[in-house]
């Protein structure tokens, strides 16, 4: 019986993949690669919580759209171990945990599959012999779910599943854990799935069954067990805002990088961001609202500043010295900051008469080893591929198919 479970399982997820084509969890990957995937492992310290991994060829294209990157998960097969499928392009990597606390330096990859044993943070062994036992796992690709829960709720599981098939994407009811991300609890299901239930205390609360579609989502759930299913984040929907600058001579094109932080989401899709248009004496561009982290950066983004944090909603004027030296207020600046020659960029400056709130110092950041969290260009073949499905699908039936 339960060779014949798996049988139909891997049926299933065959003629799927002929009839789904999406960008699913943080992957800019599409089905149509799933030849060009292979696995990382990695063998990390104990006190090293939810691996993540960041990836990236010597072209600067990235495997995933956003900081940290992809989640690792267990391999139930080989304790200690995790695993990560990446597309075979990918030639550089870094590996972080616990949301930010751990990560690793830059490393290349020559190969796959790979084994990475991370003794700490500076201390990496990387070889391409295999050092667990069994077959390599199968790709599967997936989405990311989100869910806001209420008050009392601990323990906070996924149970998913496909409809009306009844194929169950984990083993036993209540599913998988989801791991807290300070106001969300998040997870990933196989890309197949088009029904979940979020649940808690051992399964003792829960939700109805609610129908999805395969894309990142955010599932809101309100005391008495009714919930909304969002495929963009509610918390994200704030007025677009203005960000203005002024960047020495040299800065050829300045270009802004924005995003929200802790989450990642990017407000452009590639590095260097998107260019600044003179307008008067200030270089400006409109960009969402619910960004609270930027960057100027100008020479196809040769020069840059560190990150500056910022308040959402809030216009900005930024005025940018040097590569070290550089300030942002939300009036504008009228007059040179006192300190702006006598102090870097880590340190406090006192308001100007003319601003009503305290100009600030940007904390200066290393992004040497945070690279643009750009699309990879395999997008591209999403979008080739899907024209071609449409066709093939348009004979039989007719229908319907996330971005941040």
């Amino acid at each position: 019986m339960k060779m014949l479970k798996s049988f139909l399982r891997k049926c299933f997820i065959l003629a799927a993949a002929v009839l789904l084509l999406s960008v699913v969890g943080n992957y800019t990957i599409a089905l149509a690669n799933e030849d060009d995937m292979s696995v990382i492992y990695m063998n990390l310290p104990d006190d090293w919580e939810f691996p993540h991994v960041w990836a990236w060829d010597d072209d600067g294209n990235n495997a995933f759209a956003a900081w940290p990157g992809g989640e690792a998960e267990p391999d139930v097969d080989n304790a200690g171990w995790y695993f990560i499928h990446l597309p075979t392009s990918m030639t550089n990597i870094i590996i972080s945990a616990s949301d930010g606390l751990f990560q690793t330096d830059d490393h290349q990859i020559e190969s796959f599959p790979t084994w990475v044993i991370v003794h700490s943070e500076f201390d990496v062994e990387i070889t391409y012999e295999a050092q667990t036992v069994g077959e390599l796992p199968e790709y599967i690709p997936r989405f990311v779910i989100n869910a806001r829960v209420p008050d009392g709720w601990d323990d906070v599981n996924i149970w998913a599943w496909v409809h009306p098939e009844g194929i169950n994407a984990f083993e036993a009811w209540p599913g998988t854990q989801m791991r807290s991300t300070g106001d969300w609890h998040s997870a990933r299901v196989p890309y197949w799935v088009n029904s979940i239930i979020i649940n808690a205390n051992a399964g003792e609360v829960q939700t109805e069954d609610l129908t999805i579609e395969a894309a990142e989502l955010w599932v809101v759930i309100e005391a008495d067990l009714t919930a909304e299913v969002h495929y963009d984040n509610p918390d994200l929907r704030v007025d677009n805002i203005t960000i203005r600058a002024q960047v020495p001579s040299d800065w050829g094109q300045p270009h802004l990088w924005a995003w929200s932080h802790p989450d990642g989401t990017n407000a452009f899709p590639s590095w260097p961001g998107e260019p600044l248009t003179l307008d008067g004496g200030w270089y400006t561009l409109e960009v969402p609202g619910w960004i609270n982290s930027v960057i100027v950066n100008a020479n196809d983004g040769a020069v840059q500043t560190g990150d500056m944090r910022v308040d959402e909603g809030m216009d900005i004027w930024i005025l940018v010295i040097d590569a070290d030296t550089y300030f942002f207020d939300y009036a504008e600046i009228t007059e040179m900051p006192e300190a702006a020659e006598e102090t870097d960029a880590v340190e406090e400056v006192e308001p100007t008469e003319e601003t009503a709130e305290p100009v600030e110092i940007a904390e200066e950041i290393v992004t040497d080893d945070i690279y643009s969290e750009g699309m990879s260009p395999l997008v591209i073949g999403i979008i080739v591929v899907a024209g071609v499905a449409a066709v093939v699908i348009a004979v039989i039936v007719i229908r319907k198919k996330k971005g941040k």
